[in-house]
């Protein structure tokens, strides 16, 4: 087994031989997470937490971009940081233990089921998967990645409570929060497939896993409900950020290798949506298999109808169904679901060799041919050494079109926030001002009735303080800035980005729903001890 696990490992470590070089790659996205991420530490090293609105970002006018996307990957690039890594190295970081992380899980989750081997190629091809490299080096989607974690960890759990073993309920729960926490959108697409899978496996406790998942869900509630409920503020819910139907593709897209580092699917230098070659051999063998009852198939008959579907959904004959809501506003990216096809992959691969003799000789054969036929991706456009300086004091939004910019924020400021507060009208003196992430005060002293006015765009969750006592805030100005009024006087005066009720109501729901989880686990724990 030890083998095994260390054959993972250094293969694993091959394809992500690009974040051991110095500096950092080219790819859509991977700058923008470190650019965040330093934005992401300077506004929790502050005392914002959760966080949900960086103050650097957008100009130095503040984003609220983590109270809506994905705030768990960067909560993990805090423990390398506290090591003492840089900005870069600890985004690189995570993308490397959760790669490998990921590989290990779904050996786990696997070698449940099947016989080591079958296990150990099922994970290798975990990681050579044409939409892993693409994520890894083309898009740079560190959410997706570490999503991909939490997959077989989730998996492995239902297995292990489909025999009986209670005791990974609430590690559903937490996977499943972990998941949602990592990437919404891919979990969005997998809790409907792993409640396919539980069904699947054990109708005994279907209920009991759906009440886990359940449970997850509200455990990761300080993120979602927020998220959810704050969509109406922000540009998001009026724009389209993309098209999806520029993101889908004819049948040889899907089958013939390519790879480019395009942001779409078509046109020169395309990006690869590829199923991948040996994905699609051990589709067909598993449909072989089924078909000429070599296995049994009544657990893998509705994998292979998700992945067909799959596959129908990414061509541009099912266009139409990209006009539906769920489609073209949650899931956004067709390609996106290629990350279920890769999952099925392992788990097929994993299904094919177990139900041969020769087990090992098989599983050589498929861990070589994925190597080989998708080595070649894991080299990124290009390389670039910008060092931490660069990403610690880029103001970019780190988003498409400022789609998380407030509603009342109707034009974008094209020049930076040099100064946090200012007096737009009447006469004052501002003196000591002090100025953190999303925390300014000073004293100022107004001669007159006075506006103040914040370079920070409001959003809920702003509070000013006059003398300690709050006072209304507006944002009637086309920039959505903050603004108070000021009376004549010599007054102390606190601006702070604080939780909204909704934000209290949500973390409170997800901290009751832990606490259950804990209880619920430890009262396993102790019936199986007494």
């Amino acid at each position: 087994m030890k083998k095994l696990l260390l054959i993972i490992l250094v293969a694993t470590l091959i394809s992500l031989w690009p974040f051991f070089k110095k500096g950092y790659f080219e790819s859509h996205d991977g700058e923008w997470m470190v650019i965040r991420f330093t934005a992401f530490h300077q506004t929790l090293a502050a005392g914002q937490f959760p966080v949900r609105f960086v103050d650097r970002l957008n100009s130095n006018y503040g984003y609220p971009v983590l109270n809506f996307l994905y705030p768990l990957p960067f909560y993990l690039a805090e423990i390398p940081k506290a090591f003492g890594f840089g900005f870069t190295d600890s985004i690189k970081i995570v993308f490397v233990t959760t790669t490998i992380v990921s590989a290990l899980a779904m050996f786990w989750s696997l070698s449940l089921v099947f016989a080591p081997v079958a296990a150990l190629a099922g994970s290798i091809l975990y990681i050579f998967s044409p939409y892993r490299f693409l994520d890894l080096y083309v898009r740079g989607s560190i959410g997706e990645n570490v999503a991909f974690m939490f997959l077989p960890l989730i998996l492995g759990s239902i297995v292990k409570v489909s025999k009986g073993d209670k005791k990974y309920l609430p590690l559903i729960s937490i996977f499943s929060a972990g998941l949602i926490l990592s990437h919404n959108v891919i979990a969005a697409l997998f809790i409907p497939v792993f409640l396919i899978i539980a069904f699947t496996l054990t109708k005994k406790n279907i209920l009991q896993i759906l009440g886990a998942l359940i449970m997850g869900v509200l455990s990761s509630a300080f993120f979602w409900l927020p998220a959810l409920l704050d969509l109406k503020y922000v540009r998001s819910s009026q724009i389209i950020v993309s098209n999806p139907t520029e993101h889908l593709v004819s049948i040889k897209d899907l089958i013939i290798p390519t790879w480019g580092y395009s942001p779409l699917p078509t046109g020169t230098g395309h990006m690869s949506v590829q199923f991948g070659i040996v994905s699609i051999f051990i589709f067909l063998t598993t449909i072989y298999l089924v078909l000429f009852k070599k296995v049994r198939g009544q657990n893998i008959i509705p994998l292979l109808l998700i992945d067909i579907a799959v596959g129908f959904v990414m061509l541009k004959i099912s266009s139409h169904i990209w006009e539906l809501p769920i489609m073209g506003q949650i899931i956004q990216f067709p390609w996106r679901l290629l990350s279920i096809v890769m999952f099925t992959t392992s788990i097929f691969a994993a299904l094919i060799i177990n139900s041969q003799n020769k087990k090992t000789m098989l599983s050589v054969i498929v861990i070589a041919a994925a190597i080989f036929s998708t080595i070649s991706y894991t080299k990124p456009v290009a390389f670039t050494d910008k060092g931490d300086g660069y990403y610690a004091t880029n103001e970019a939004s780190t988003t498409v079109r400022e789609e998380y910019a407030p509603l009342w924020s109707v034009e974008t400021q094209k020049t930076r926030a040099n100064e946090k507060i200012v007096i737009t009208s009447g006469k004052a003196q501002i003196k000591n001002e002090v100025i953190k992430a999303t925390n300014y005060s000073a004293d100022i002293e107004a001669q007159e009735n006075s506006n103040v006015t914040v370079n920070s765009i409001d959003f809920p969750g702003w509070k000013a303080t006059v003398d300690g006592k709050e006072v209304p805030i507006t944002h009637d100005n086309k920039f959505g800035l903050i603004n108070f009024q000021l009376p004549p006087g010599s007054h102390t005066v606190i601006i702070k980005y604080a939780h909204s009720s909704l934000h209290l109501l949500s973390e409170m729901i997800s901290l009751i729903a832990l606490i259950a989880c804990g209880a619920y686990f430890i009262n396993l724990w102790r019936k199986q001890n007494s």
